[in-house]
């Protein structure tokens, strides 16, 4: 593995944990959601608590008091429903933070991928392309070595057959044309152990065509597959981050709960101490 695909096989991982640092920061809107307490429904019911429990001495009628009581039960339910709003505003933004984080880590991993493989496919292209100049050159070297052969021997031929023409005894012919006829003989043999040559060349070149294209295809599905695993892991990161966010609101919300049925009982509690106007 060359120092690029050392280094992009970092990416997968360092997305995942600037998912996590982006999931767990702070968000911008959520620094637009208000604190509970701080909120008018909290207020006013906290405030009319205050002020029942400094009227738990004073006389008051039953239609007094039942006044008070739908006072409270509208205040409390005011700021149960304000409770409710801001928890799912909050889950809203979170989903939508873990949403966006997700994306941007998923493209910048589909971004390095989509050059990882655009260098796989230069890698391989050069290596194929150097397969066939490797071919080329081979194939013209036997060749050549056929045709200077050939010229040789036709060049024997010719000069064979001009001592023949020349020559006066039938026997003196006779060997001559034996030593014409080898090297004919010759020539076509030649011819076949070229084609043999070339048969087989052909034959090896294609089977490393065949291993550079099923390596380049392994390469290829390894990257994807990587990277889909990466995504995978980011996709569960960015779940398991969303939902500990979740679990933290509703426990928030919880305790606001509690809170605001503390201070339903202690209303209910003033206005129960209050005594009866004659």
């Amino acid at each position: 593995m060359n120092s690029f695909r050392k280094l992009r096989a970092l990416v997968p991982a360092a997305v995942v944990a600037l998912l996590a640092v982006a999931l767990l920061a702070p968000s911008a809107n959520a620094a637009n959601i208000p604190p509970f307490t701080s909120t008018a429904q909290y207020k006013a019911l906290a405030q009319f608590v205050e002020k029942l429990n400094g009227l738990s001495n004073t006389p008051a009628t039953a239609a007094q008091k039942a006044s008070y009581e739908d006072q409270l039960e509208n205040k409390h339910g005011a700021a149960v429903n304000k409770s409710t709003a801001l928890f799912n505003r909050a889950k809203k933004v979170a989903k939508a933070e873990a949403t966006r984080a997700f994306k941007k880590g998923s493209k910048t991993i589909r971004n390095t991928e989509a050059g990882e493989l655009a260098a796989l496919r230069r890698e391989y292209d050069a290596q194929m392309n150097s397969a066939a100049a490797k071919h080329e050159r081979d194939l013209g070297r036997i060749e050549d070595e056929f045709d200077r052969r050939t010229d040789s021997l036709k060049k024997q031929v010719k000069r064979l057959r001009k001592q023949k023409a020349e020559a006066e005894s039938a026997v003196r012919k006779e060997q001559i044309q034996e030593a014409i006829e080898r090297r004919t003989e010759r020539v076509e043999g030649d011819r076949k152990l070229l084609q043999e040559e070339i048969t087989d060349l052909k034959s090896g070149y294609r089977r490393e065509k065949e291993a550079i294209r099923a390596a380049k295809a392994s390469a290829t599905k390894s990257v994807q597959q990587n990277d889909d695993e990466a995504i995978e892991t980011l996709r569960n990161r960015n779940n398991r981050i969303y939902n500990t966010k979740v679990r933290t609101l509703q426990n928030r919300r919880a305790n606001q709960l509690g809170n605001l049925e503390a201070k339903d009982n202690a209303g209910r509690a003033a206005i129960a101490r209050m005594p009866a106007a004659s």
